[in-house]
């Protein structure tokens, strides 16, 4: 750290990162290859055919002398070849993939690890560094395409450029490698170069020449000047000019480089060499690329952010706080924090004071914490309460605790790491006080936390999670969680999980729910298993409705799996077979006491259910017919993530709605029925379970299954009788949705209480129709009055939600271990194909297992029912 946060000073680390610049940083020669050019003889034999082909068209074409320099290269590349032969020969091997690899990126990758260093040592070596750059600036001379032959099959086609065209792309490959060995170059062999590139940009003094020498020899500034100057607009995909990047030096360059183009620079090296080269001017680019949205991945934002993290400007530590979120980033964040410590109080404060942002804000609290000198004149005014502490409660004397957080932690025990400022964490309630532990002792207590394995089972774990109060416990943990979680989960940190699932509560389990689901597309799968580990820990009915969601709605296997997993088992845990299990797991659909809270910023919304399931939407006591779009002053970040979520809500609503409402009507058929406690609690509070029930007529049972009366449900979860009076239950009473049947000479008076009240029904039920067996007909096993009756096909696959399968020559359902119904269909069910007939004729309705004298009156009258619906 510098004394002087502002002054600029290039780290010597890049230097070697960035491209060769003679005169620059420290340059070692790169060692040149004694038997290259043995090597290349014998790489080009494969070559051999295909280039002597393009030889032949370019001779062709009346450029017999440049063929003839190509060739006398390929014959001999140690002779006294020509430049310009050395560059197509060059240009040919790197184009021609089919006589090589095949594979296109295949074969470049090989170019670049062999071919290059091949050729460029070959030409030094025999020819010298003067000619290796004067055959890499021809080699940007032409273009080679492949084309068709008139009489079939395909060859490499050679077509010189002109003089104002950029020049080829397929340049950058070796032109590296000669402009480091130009670099290091003993001063005559350098001087020699600089001749021969000063010849070319005279003599062809084509564009593409100039570009390319500008490039191989960037010392030569003047050269740059007088090409920027001319250049016309490029695109960022021309490599010609993007490469120039590496050899701008001044701000001038810049800024004049940057209205013809913006670059597409790949790898570090163009940055680095903008850094060094051009200094402070080029923070702008280095950042511009920083926020650009491609830039995702961490091998993209790395490089750049460490590039960042040791610039001294504002304007470099911004754009490393404004992308924060990303874990590549963060790092490099905390690097900058310590080296500019001034700064990054000045700026951390104005941003947590603006954006209010929770990861801002804490980092701006532990490094206040680490620098307490620095707040009085660095901290902005306005976030001076953001480090404010709550008030805090008195510590606990040392005999009021256990040992076991008294005493001295060991020397090699676990140490609290540098994500975690004890400082900032709630102070843990010592359990039946209105005490705290002190520092040292709830530091002790997180220590212990680390050093306890998977199962928490170490010696002492009981004694120190009952010396503290479980509420006081659960916000401490979750914190611990906040602060791994805005560290961007640094590793080792498995105990940060174990943490939760020991003194974790309901709250907690709603709190992890949206790390679960978001984690495995962010590359986090096996934190959110462990996670979902977590919640079964915790356990009771919010745990397994969290887990029954996350196994029925996430989209990754592994968490999804492993939720269904842990609801098996505390299911089987909790005795509950699947009718109890589908009670608890009914989602609320965030409806906190029936109201649900849209957050604006400038505007709240509430959101409720009217007595039609639908949503109603509340502000300053209007009610709205839909929730308005986010306007210009609402909170720019609260206002879109409420309306999302409302849509979320108004989809997840519509699904647990026709869910629910097939449920109870399954219920009604099957003769499910609820004890009065969990009536009152699994249904009548649920949010959405309770305004169902409202609906709807409930019976009550005596123990042989008989009708002991029948009730509704009222807005205040108040019961009443056909007759309008109050309706009471004893604590113990079975209760079930009643069958019109059940209601016997009260349903016509049911049907009139309802209209009166205007209650609308989710499904049929004081209107349904009702059915019974004819004595001969419950005494026998078939059911004659469907034989012969014509249904639509298309009908038969209705029945699939009441329990029928469907086959090949009909439809059956089972009812009870022993008993099926089998529908007989004539020509048979062909499972949807186009050639299925739209016609079937009932066969035969049969029973085996036993006569129809042995179904209930409901059963039977459903029946006979969905049997007179297919066949109406």
């Amino acid at each position: 750290m510098t004394h002087d946060e502002d002054l600029w000073t290039v780290p010597e680390h890049w230097w070697a990162r960035a491209e060769p610049f003679r005169g620059h940083g420290e340059l070692r020669a790169r060692a040149i290859d004694p038997a290259a050019t043995a090597a290349l003889g014998a790489a080009l034999e494969p070559f051999r055919s295909s280039i002597t082909e393009s030889l032949a068209q370019l001779r062709a074409a009346g450029l017999g002398d440049v063929a003839d320099a190509a060739r006398t290269y390929l014959d001999a590349p140690e002779s006294a070849a020509t430049p310009i032969g050395a560059g197509l020969v060059w240009g040919l091997v790197a184009y021609d993939r089919w006589s090589c690899c095949g594979a296109m990126i295949e074969h470049y990758d090989h170019v670049r690890a062999e071919f290059a260093d091949l050729f460029a040592d070959s030409w030094v070596l025999e020819h010298g560094v003067g000619f290796a750059a004067e055959a890499t600036v021809w080699n940007r001379s032409f273009r080679i395409e492949r084309v068709r032959r008139p009489e079939g099959g395909w060859h490499n086609e050679v077509r010189v450029l002109p003089g104002d065209h950029i020049g080829w792309t397929n340049f950058g490959n070796i032109a590296t490698r000669v402009r480091a060995d130009l670099a290091t170059a003993p001063d005559a062999d350098h001087t020699d170069a600089v001749r021969r590139l000063t010849a070319l940009r005279s003599d062809p003094g084509a564009l593409w020449a100039r570009l390319a020498t500008s490039y191989l020899l960037p010392e030569q500034r003047h050269w740059l000047d007088q090409d920027l100057a001319g250049l016309p607009r490029s695109s960022p995909y021309d490599h010609p000019v993007s490469m120039l990047v590496s050899a701008l030096t001044t701000p001038a360059q810049l800024t004049r480089f940057l209205e013809i183009t913006q670059p597409l620079m790949r790898g570090d090296a163009p940055f680095y060499s903008l850094l060094t080269q051009v200094g402070p001017d080029a923070v702008p680019v280095i950042e511009a690329e920083f926020r650009r949205e491609g830039t995702r991945t961490a091998q993209d934002v790395k490089p750049l952010a460490v590039q960042l993290s040791e610039i001294p400007t504002d304007a470099a530590y911004q754009a490393l706080l404004d992308r924060m979120d990303h874990k590549a980033v963060r790092a490099e964040l905390t690097r900058a924090t310590a080296r500019y410590p001034k700064r990054a109080m000045r700026l951390l404060s104005r941003q947590a004071a603006a954006s209010g942002a929770p990861e801002v804000v804490r980092a701006l609290r532990l490094h206040a914490v680490e620098h307490p000198e620095l707040v009085s004149e660095y901290v902005a005014e306005q976030a001076v309460p953001l480090l404010e502490t709550a008030r805090r409660l008195p510590e606990a004397a040392p005999d009021e605790l256990p040992s076991v957080l008294t005493a001295a932690a060991p020397k090699r025990g676990a140490r609290v790491p540098k994500w975690l400022a004890p400082q900032l964490l709630p102070q843990l309630r010592v359990r039946g006080s209105d005490r705290a532990l002190p520092e040292a002792a709830a530091v002790r207590w997180v220590s212990l936390l680390m050093a306890w394995g998977p199962d928490g089972d170490a010696p002492g774990t009981p004694e120190v999670i009952a010396a503290v109060d479980p509420v006081s416990a659960a916000a401490f943990g979750w914190a611990i969680f906040d602060a791994w979680h805005l560290a961007a989960y640094p590793a080792k940190s498995g105990w940060v999980l174990r943490t939760l699932a020991l003194v974790g509560t309901d709250d907690t389990v709603r709190q992890l729910v949206p790390f679960i689901n978001a984690w495995p597309s962010k590359s986090g799968s096996a934190r959110a298993v462990e996670a979902v580990e977590v919640i079964a820990a915790i356990g009771g009915d919010v745990a397994l409705t969290q887990l029954h969601g996350i196994a029925e709605r996430s989209r990754h296997d592994s968490v999804r799996t492993r939720a269904a997993e842990k609801v098996e088992a505390l299911s089987a845990a909790l005795g509950l077979n699947e009718q109890e299990l589908a009670d608890r797991v009914v989602p609320q659909l965030g409806l906190a006491a029936g109201v649900r809270t849209l957050d604006y910023g400038s505007r709240r919304f509430t959101v409720s259910l009217d007595h039609e399931l639908r949503p109603r939407i509340m502000l300053d006591g209007r009610s709205l017919r839909t929730l308005p779009r986010p306007a210009a002053t609402d909170d720019p970040e609260l206002a879109p993530a409420a309306y999302r979520s409302f849509r979320e809500f108004s989809e997840e609503l519509k699904t647990a709605t026709a869910e629910q409402i097939r449920r109870f009507e399954s219920a009604m058929l099957d003769g499910r029925r609820w004890r009065a406690p969990a009536f009152r609690s699994l249904i009548l509070e649920h949010p959405v379970l309770g305004h169902l029930a409202r609906r709807l007529v409930w019976a009550e049972f005596d123990a042989t299954g008989a009708v002991a009366g029948a009730f509704r449900v009222d807005q205040d979860h108040s019961l009443a009788d056909v007759d309008d009076e109050p309706y009471e239950l004893a604590e113990d009473a079975l209760l079930g949705i009643a069958h019109p049947l059940h209601l016997g000479d009260s349903l016509p008076r049911w049907r009139e209480q309802f209209r009166d009240y205007e209650l609308l029904q989710p499904f049929e039920q004081l209107d349904r129709d009702v059915h019974g067996f004819t004595p001969e007909e419950a005494a026998g096993e078939t059911l004659d009055r469907f034989a012969d009756r014509r249904i639509t096909t298309g009908r038969i696959y209705g029945l699939r939600k009441y329990g029928w399968v469907v086959s090949h020559d009909g439809i059956y359902r089972r009812f009870g271990t022993f008993r099926v119904v089998r529908v007989a269909l004539s020509p048979g069910i062909q499972g949807g194909y186009s050639y299925e007939a739209e016609e079937q004729r009932v066969v035969s309705v049969r029973l085996t297992g036993g006569t129809f004298a042995a179904f209930d009156p409901v059963t039977a009258s459903e029946l006979l029912r969905q049997l007179e619906r297919l066949a109406a």
